[in-house]
């Protein structure tokens, strides 16, 4: 009995390169290829992540300063959140959609709705 199934090592497809003539072990190029896929990704989750996270700091600030209460805090974050690089991939409806989610959390979650008192009591 025979199986269409082959071990590795089997015949190569036409145009795969071959390690023993490329001097690379195989898959090299894929790791390599990956590796500069992963690089540009974190630059630009970094770029987005410096933005929320100098936000967040300026709306932190302001609130300690007493420039701004706990609910113009609140709008600045959920605006922040809005206006991230991933939110803007969606429509204006995927965008309300996700408002009202982030409202409606910030009203249902226990641990949230706590931690908006304490800021209410704290400014």
């Amino acid at each position: 009995m025979t199986s269409p199934i082959k071990p590795p090592g089997g015949p190569k497809p036409p145009g795969a390169p071959d390690p023993a003539t490329s001097g690379k072990p195989a898959g090299a190029e894929f790791s390599e290829s990956m590796a500069a896929e992963q690089v540009g990704d974190v630059t630009a989750e970094q770029t987005s992540s410096a933005a929320s996270v100098d936000a967040v700091s300026q709306t932190a600030a302001d609130l300690k300063s007493g420039a701004i209460d706990a609910a113009a805090a609140l709008e600045r974050v959920i605006a922040a959140a809005l206006s991230a690089p991933e939110a803007q991939l969606l429509d204006e409806s995927g965008r309300a959609q996700l408002e009202a989610h982030l409202r409606a959390t910030l009203e249902d979650d226990p641990a949230l709705v706590q931690l908006v008192r304490d800021l209410e009591r704290a400014s």
